[in-house]
C-alpha cells in the first residue's frame, strides 16, 4: 500500500478507535445531523524513512448553525477530534456535494500523519 494510503488509513483508524465515526467516501457522505469526512493526503515533507502528510478532516453540520446547541455540538465534536489527533487548531470551512449544492457549515482540522516507506 502506498504511503499516502497508509497515512489516510491510520487517521481513520485513530478516529475509529476513539469512537468517532468517520468516512473518506465523499459520494456517500451524509452529515445527519453531523458527520466527519476525511480528505485526501497532501505530501508535505520527508524523513529518512518516510513521508509526512497533512490530511484534512471536516466536521460537517447538516443543521444550520442558527442556535447555540447546534454550534456547541459541532465544536464539541471538533474538539474531540483535535484531542485525539493531537491537533491544536481548526478553522471554519464549508462543504458541498453534487447531491446538495448549497454549502453546509463545517470545521476543518488538518491532521499530520507520517508513514514509513515500504520496499516493494
Amino acid at each position: 500500500m502506498n504511503a499516502a494510503a497508509r497515512a489516510l488509513e491510520a487517521v481513520l483508524e485513530l478516529l475509529d478507535d476513539a469512537g468517532i465515526a468517520a468516512t473518506r467516501d465523499a459520494g456517500r457522505f451524509v452529515p445527519a445531523p453531523r458527520g466527519v469526512l476525511v480528505g485526501l493526503p497532501s505530501w508535505v515533507d520527508s524523513t529518512l524513512s518516510g513521508r509526512v502528510f497533512e490530511i484534512p478532516v471536516l466536521v460537517v453540520s447538516g443543521d444550520p448553525l442558527n442556535n447555540t446547541d447546534a454550534v456547541d455540538e459541532l465544536y464539541t465534536l471538533a474538539d474531540r477530534i483535535a484531542d485525539v489527533t493531537g491537533c491544536d487548531s481548526y478553522r471554519p470551512a464549508s462543504w458541498t456535494s453534487s447531491a446538495r449544492p448549497e454549502p453546509l457549515p463545517a470545521l476543518e482540522i488538518i491532521v499530520t500523519a507520517t508513514a514509513t516507506l515500504e520496499e516493494d
